[in-house]
């Protein structure tokens, strides 16, 4: 299967390059106009490097395309994707605001073409554990919160990707960058739609153009509700790199999450006490299983893991965090989505 590396100094494409060394995988072609990873990235392949994402559109014939970039290029690289009708993942958050996603949706699908986004705690520990705990999903959340901060805005200029401090690239700071998979997982666990969205957020940690820490409360139309926080305020060094726990209560359950596990108690059965599991929580781990359940999905025709309609239904809900914090806080309605 020949793969392209489209725009590789995004600061996850390290995550992928391991996954993408398997038999049966060639990767062909690289781009980087950033000019920072790709030179090393081709080497240790032995793939062709393009300055120009475009270029290597037009000379390169790829079965499967890995497309990064920056935020607010996205939409247009995705489009010239499409337009070759090659099978593709794209970074989320895909592009910066809600009509930029719903047309890359509605080409997609107009173009019958594969695509997925890496919305990776779809294929998480937290979702095997939660199944083991009871047998299923459990449908019967009343709240879930999560707190995901990670380390400080200098890491993505030491990554070489120093556009992701300019919200004229990046739409924006800790919400756009990492609320975006807390959003989904929200969506996924209740298997509703939000419909009310509020959110503050400020830059009082670094004092930069873009958000440094983020509070998003979501609701469900039946009153489920999500709190979402995050940031880039964690001291992090190479042992330690994030605080991530979260809380999810339900009618029967209540789980949090321990350093390296989750821990559960039977609101009917208390005198059993608290029954734990160790977990995964170091989420570079998943990007890995992405690049090959996507491959797989796309060799046989599955539907993605995450496709651009969960990215639609998630920039709907950042769009609204937005628009809520530039308002105070002030609660935002959501329509259903068109099409």
């Amino acid at each position: 299967m020949k793969v392209a590396l489209l725009e590789a100094s995004h600061w996850h494409v390290p995550l992928y390059l391991d996954a993408l060394e398997a038999p049966g995988i060639e990767v062909v072609a690289v781009s980087d106009s950033e000019q920072v990873k790709g030179q090393a990235i081709a080497t240790r392949f032995g793939s062709r490097l393009y300055s120009s994402p475009y270029e290597l559109l037009e000379r390169e014939e790829v079965d499967f395309a890995f497309v990064f970039g920056r935020h607010s290029e996205m939409p247009k690289l995705a489009e010239a994707v499409i337009a070759r009708r090659i099978p593709f993942a794209l970074e989320k958050p895909c592009g910066v605001n809600l009509p930029q996603v719903t047309r890359l949706r509605k080409l997609t699908e107009e173009a019958d073409l594969y695509c997925a986004v890496p919305l990776i705690f779809r294929m998480s520990d937290l979702l095997s554990a939660l199944h083991g705990a009871e047998g299923r999903i459990p449908s019967d959340f009343n709240y879930m919160s999560f707190r995901f901060i990670v380390g400080p805005p200098g890491r993505y200029e030491a990554a070489g990707a120093g556009w992701a401090l300019d919200p004229a690239f990046s739409g924006g700071g800790s919400t756009i960058n990492v609320a975006t998979h807390f959003i989904d997982l929200f969506r996924l666990l209740t298997g509703k739609e939000v419909t009310r969205v509020s959110a503050t957020m400020n830059a009082r940690t670094h004092r930069g153009e873009v958000e440094d820490y983020s509070l998003l409360t979501m609701q469900t139309e039946d009153g489920v509700i999500g709190l979402v926080e995050t940031g880039y305020s964690f001291p992090s060094t190479p042992d330690e790199q994030r605080e991530f726990s979260f809380t999810l209560s339900s009618d029967r359950m209540y789980a949090k999450s321990g350093p390296d596990r989750i821990e559960f108690r039977d609101r009917s059965n208390l005198a059993a006490g608290t029954r734990s599991l160790r977990l995964e929580l170091d989420t570079d781990a998943y990007y890995p299983l992405f690049v090959k359940r996507v491959l797989a999905e796309s060799r046989t025709g599955a539907k993605p893991i995450a496709s651009l309609r969960d990215a639609e239904a998630m920039m709907q809900i950042m769009d609204a965090a937005y628009a809520s914090a530039r308002q105070g806080g002030a609660l935002q309605n959501l329509a259903p989505i068109a099409g």
